[in-house]
């Protein structure tokens, strides 16, 4: 009999019926022949590793989706287009996030082969109710480990787990942890039922601003990063919040924050499991003023505050997990306030890390650059700042919409922050007081 179980509340929120476009994708650039059997028995692995790639969605009585595993699922699709060019895959990009996923006839996740000679694009376009970035990283890794090496393990199979399925026993047995998901999740429900809902807000169009930070300046950077014993994540997020103030005002944004990956407080995720909730971290300098201010005692104040910040959310992930399946007869109560209620004020920024090379010389297929995420989130990306590093080097995207941030101003913020990393990355850092390790944050 195959497995089922019923989407997890924030699962639902990302997937919205199927009816809207919440896709990100991860674009990929190598050099070499790439075998298409070998590609296409990639995606036959990594579907067969994750349950919830050989499931279809279907819904019940009352409207809820469901994952239903397939004992002959549907392959994961796979569409080839000629490679005309080098900017191909920006288009396809492009596209890819505003296309549609059928999860009643098709896996949420397809591939894209820009197929040229001598030099291809891979681009995965994952929806966004099973995929963080690091799940994207994660599937197209094996994938191309599959590419260069048919019969290389690829690490444990993951069956369909739920929200509640992945608490840890001891936060199961916590009985004042289960307390207080039971009350945060009353309180909010009577919020929400007092909410006035409105007509859903419109936004601008959609955009994608990209660049790359070259290795010389990547490895000015992380030097005087390293002198400061700072995160070369804190750098980042300290150039950009400077960047956003300085051309949007210091009530021009909302807030900033950083994805984090859940997985750290959730063991029976680790070792490549798909997952998509990703709690966040508030970015701050920790009450330092930021005028006049130096570039790298405002870094470490932020990179410290992240951390602590970090080592404190575990029970947090616990008890929203726990609490948001009580949720689920307010669905479309909470999904129109929402809708009604302006966002777009904050910055979120979402770094991957610098990711490794093991594959990138496979079966006489080079893996030449891994490009930084693009996602469209409904009602709107909300401006987003994917980063990802890849042999030596940093690629960006800033993901907005003309009416949260216009494409002008986050030209504007793109310039500045690059401007402020380049003098910093030139200037000698300050004394640090104590060693700090960089900290883990994740994703889009």
């Amino acid at each position: 009999m195959s497995a089922r179980r019923p989407f997890a509340l924030f699962e639902r929120g990302m997937y919205l019926d199927g009816q809207r476009a919440v896709a990100l994708v991860l674009p990929a650039t190598l050099s070499g022949t790439l075998d298409e059997p070998r590609l296409r028995l990639a995606l036959e692995r990594v579907q067969a590793r994750h349950a919830v790639l050989q499931s279809l969605v279907e819904h019940d009585a009352d409207g809820r989706p469901w994952f239903v595993q397939q004992d002959a699922p549907p392959p994961i699709a796979l569409r080839i287009v000629d490679r005309q060019g080098d900017d191909d895959w920006q288009e396809q990009a492009r596209l890819e996030c505003e296309r549609l996923f059928d999860g009643r006839r098709e896996p949420l996740i397809r591939m894209i082969w820009l197929r040229g000679a001598g030099r291809s694009d891979l681009l995965l376009s994952c929806h966004h109710c099973i995929c963080d970035g690091l799940s994207a990283v994660n599937l197209l890794r094996d994938i191309l480990t599959v590419c260069g090496r048919p019969d290389a393990r690829l690490g444990p199979r993951f069956e369909l787990q739920g929200g509640a399925d992945v608490v840890p026993p001891e936060a199961l047995r916590n009985r004042w942890l289960q307390r207080r998901a039971r009350l945060k999740a009353a309180l909010f429900g009577a919020f929400i039922r007092t909410r006035r809902i409105g007509a859903p807000v419109s936004y601008g169009a959609a955009y994608t601003q990209r660049w790359s930070i070259e290795p010389a300046a990547v490895q000015a950077l992380v030097r005087r990063a390293k002198d400061a014993e700072v995160g070369v994540f804190a750098a980042l997020c300290t150039a950009f919040m400077l960047a956003c103030w300085s051309v949007r005002g210091v009530r021009g944004v909302e807030k900033f924050v950083a994805p984090v990956d859940a997985r750290r407080y959730l063991p029976a995720l680790q070792g490549g499991a798909l997952f998509t909730m990703a709690p966040t971290v508030r970015l701050t300098f920790g009450g330092r003023k930021s005028r006049d201010a130096d570039f790298w005692v405002l870094a470490r104040a932020l990179h410290e505050d992240m951390r602590r910040q970090i080592d404190r959310l575990g029970p947090a992930v616990h008890e929203q997990l726990l609490g948001l399946e009580r949720l689920h007869p307010l669905f479309d109560q909470l999904l129109a306030w929402s809708r009604s209620k302006r966002s777009g004020g904050g910055v979120s920024l979402s770094y991957l890390g610098r990711l490794d090379d093991s594959s990138r010389d496979e079966g006489g297929v080079r893996l030449e650059a891994i490009h930084a995420p693009s996602a469209l989130l409904e009602p709107t990306p909300a401006s987003l700042i994917t980063i990802v590093g890849f042999a030596e080097r940093l690629d960006l995207a800033l993901i907005s919409d003309e009416s949260s941030l216009p494409s002008a101003q986050a030209a504007q913020i793109r310039q500045l922050a690059m401007e402020l990393l380049q003098a910093a990355s030139a200037l000698p850092a300050p004394a640090a007081a104590g060693l700090s390790a960089p900290v883990p944050v994740e994703s889009v």
